[in-house]
């Protein structure tokens, strides 16, 4: 999730945990600070934007390393605050350990990936019932973290207040998961109509809610996305299906960065080839479960094609380009199953990072 949601989270636990012994205002910095730190491995130095791509949310979010780490933080607040020095070990000890595992578990609500068992498995678990941005998860811990920022001294409301935007964030991820499993038997419903056999399908929230929802069919080399509101009738429009384009792998002088991807991905990846005039072009990597076609958030150029000749070119992650009027037709989607959502894979454009210039190519 984002880092505001993630710091709230935190603050709200540590309010809580701690908040009867050194204060609201200082358990909801100390637990939104301590919440932040598994997000500080974006900082790490990585050997090119693919491998910071699926190296984001390992070790750090690891639920091993924070009960490893959670001891040793734990004891050095309980020495920084006078109110702790005299309580039970395992008061700060627990509250960090919970700042943790609680980052890392709500990390593992969307698709991205989040290793929560590294060493043992680098497996990135992602179950993806919620958008990795979601102001109805957010708002009522938010609104506690506010109050307590503002509060000088303990009293029984604020800890109630923590107590309620707990539970009713927590049950706001149980209603994403309720509503993905609707949701993909719907969409499977609706391939199924479409005679479409999916090898693999992933169904997933549009951004900022829990109510318009994007399937993604893998059916061999093309792959199917269906957009469907829990409002919709049983009348299915909204289906888009695309080339995956997998044989230009074959070109590729060095597959690593397609392999990385489709391992990171689950399979839920695409190439494509981006025209740039007179036989020459470059070749495209994207992961398909953030975003939607054209415009993907993790897209990488891997290779470029001159005279016949293909070469490696990066990776380079390149910028997204967000349509004119998709918030728009978010909100209207959602209510209006007419407001079928347009999709082309031909005449992206797209701009490249760090080659000097930005350009407008054709995908």
């Amino acid at each position: 999730m984002d880092s505001v949601t993630q710091f709230a989270l935190g603050s709200v636990i540590g309010v809580a945990t701690l908040g009867r012994r050194i204060g609201p205002r200082k358990a909801a910095i100390t637990g939104g600070l301590v919440a932040t730190l598994p997000d500080m491995d974006v900082f790490l130095p990585a050997a090119d934007p693919v491998t910071a791509f699926v190296t984001h949310r390992g070790f750090s979010h690891s639920l091993i390393v924070h009960s490893v780490a959670a001891p040793l933080l734990g004891l050095g607040i309980g020495r920084l605050f006078t109110g702790l020095r005299d309580a039970p070990r395992w008061l700060p000890i627990g509250a960090v350990w919970l700042m943790l595992v609680t980052h890392a578990l709500l990390d593992a609500f969307t698709v991205y990936g989040t290793k929560l068992l590294w060493p043992l498995t680098d497996y990135p678990f992602g179950l993806g019932s919620v958008f990795i941005i979601d102001p109805l998860y957010t708002l009522p811990l938010l609104a506690v973290t506010l109050w307590a920022l503002l509060q000088g001294d303990w009293g029984r409301r604020i800890g109630r207040a923590a107590s309620i935007g707990i539970v009713v964030s927590s049950m706001y991820l149980g209603w994403s998961v309720l509503a993905q499993q609707l949701m993909r038997d719907k969409i499977a419903a609706v391939l199924e109509g479409q005679g479409v056999t999916a090898e693999k399908l992933l169904v997933t929230p549009m951004p900022f809610n829990t109510v318009l929802w994007k399937g993604i069919a893998l059916d061999g080399d093309r792959y199917v996305n269906v957009y469907s509101s829990l409002f919709d009738g049983p009348d299915a429009r909204d289906i888009h299906v695309h080339a995956r384009q997998l044989s230009l792998a074959a070109a590729l002088p060095d597959t690593g960065a397609v392999d990385a991807v489709a391992r990171f991905s689950k399979g839920f990846y695409a190439l494509s080839f981006a025209d740039l005039g007179d036989g020459n072009g470059d070749i495209l990597l994207r992961d398909l479960r953030m975003g939607a076609t054209p415009n993907y958030v993790f897209t990488f150029k891997i290779a470029k094609s001159e005279a016949g000749a293909v070469r490696p070119s990066g990776p380079v992650k390149l910028n997204r380009v967000v349509e004119e009027g998709a918030l728009p037709w978010l909100w209207t989607r959602i209510f209006d199953q007419q407001a079928t959502r347009k999709e082309t894979s031909l005449h992206h454009a797209y701009i490249g990072q760090g080659e000097g210039e930005n350009r407008a190519v054709a995908q």
